[in-house]
């Protein structure tokens, strides 16, 4: 956030400031010398030297009281207004969020590990053992790419997990090396099968920022997946993905 400075506003008088300084100074030493010398005074033992000290020193002491206020208040304002302008100088996590491009932060395509579908290959060129082998080596989802670098499912690995934990009580028994993707996509988990939880990705476009991503992201219910093609259609080729972890980590 850039703070604008006041063109009305007169620059600080350099000169009067350092007047202002030397004149405390001498206010001071006349101070101090006025109550040493009328202490002095009044040690002599005569009345009306001890009735003039006690009307000097009040005033002597006054004057220095304002020195020290003037001093000390303007330090608390100094001190007070710097930070108001650190405060100025800060930005939300919303507004973080709108100045920030998703190239910044997103993971490029050649970044990406997931599974690439070839051309003439189908869903079931997909095994759950693939996935698992995907998700052993250090990640927590898998996206799954069609034939020119376009975005079909993102597999994570709590619904993976929930899958083969079900699968495994099964007395049939369950080997996921040889399980079908599509047998993975019409199992239910509650009353959604993995087919509708694999598909929600949201899209942006290649200069959209990290406020757009979080907006088509929220607006797919348990959506957690945010993918940049370049103008933010389904039907192009990814350049970048983004996660919610990515994109709400400074909220």
């Amino acid at each position: 956030m850039t703070i604008v400075k006041d063109q009305n506003t007169p620059p600080r008088d350099q000169g009067s400031g350092a007047f202002q300084n030397q004149l405390a100074w001498v206010v001071f030493a006349v101070s101090a010398a006025g109550i040493i010398y009328s202490a002095w005074v009044a040690s002599v033992d005569n009345n009306s030297k001890r009735e003039i000290f006690n009307i000097l020193v009040p005033l002597f002491g006054t004057w220095v009281g304002t020195i020290l206020a003037f001093y000390f208040s303007k330090e608390n304002f100094e001190s007070a207004n710097a930070n108001l302008r650190q405060l100025v100088d800060k930005i939300t996590p919303e507004q973080q969020l709108q100045k920030t491009s998703v190239s910044q932060v997103m993971k490029i395509r050649s970044a990406i590990k997931g599974i690439t579908l070839l051309a003439g290959e189908n869903d079931d060129a997909i095994t759950i053992g693939r996935l698992k082998e995907v998700l052993d080596k250090g990640s927590t989802r898998v996206p799954i790419f069609g034939p020119g670098d376009l975005i079909k499912y993102v597999v994570h690995d709590s619904t993976l997990t929930k899958f083969i934990a079900d699968k495994a009580l099964s007395p049939t028994g369950f080997d996921p090396a040889t399980v079908k993707f599509s047998e993975f996509l019409s199992y239910k988990i509650g009353n959604e099968e993995i087919s509708t939880i694999v598909k929600k990705i949201a899209f942006v476009k290649s200069d959209a920022t990290l406020a757009d991503a979080r907006a088509a992201m929220l607006a797919i219910k348990g959506c957690q997946d945010v993918f940049v093609t370049k103008n933010g259609r389904a039907t192009e080729q990814v350049d970048g993905w983004l996660t919610n972890t990515d994109i709400t980590r400074d909220l």
